[in-house]
């Protein structure tokens, strides 16, 4: 399917759909663990959801975490860390960005073949 129909249909599900109901079992798990019930909808709400729970499902937190803790009232989403700290302000630059973590282990990859093959020698 082209780009834009696929994320108007994740965005549907993610406002009342399968991806709803998934990301508040996976809030609701977290906030059990934190010691919150689901009742406790205000604390609830301004509690940051952590991905190191411990109970399995840490990969998962950690890769929504964005969704997780959606703060619209912060406007505009969170400020994320810059995965390479000598560019701090350009707009891609985040370790979200599959560009960048390409890049990255391409670098190691290369770093480590270089280093085992001059052992070799």
């Amino acid at each position: 399917e082209v780009v834009p129909v696929s994320r108007t249909k994740l965005a549907l599900s993610k406002r009342d759909g399968e991806v709803k109901e998934y990301l508040d079992n996976l809030k609701r798990d977290s906030l059990e663990s934190s010691g919150l019930n689901e009742e406790d909808e205000i604390s609830a709400r301004n509690i940051e959801i952590k991905p190191n729970v411990g109970d399995g499902r840490d990969a998962e937190r950690w890769l929504f975490s964005d969704w997780l803790n959606d703060n619209k009232s912060s406007g505009g989403g969170r400020k994320k860390e810059p995965a390479l700290p000598i560019l701090k302000k350009a707009k891609w630059n985040s370790g979200d960005n599959p560009v960048v973590v390409t890049a990255g282990l391409m670098m190691v990859g290369i770093l480590i073949a270089s280093v085992t093959e001059r052992v070799a020698h």
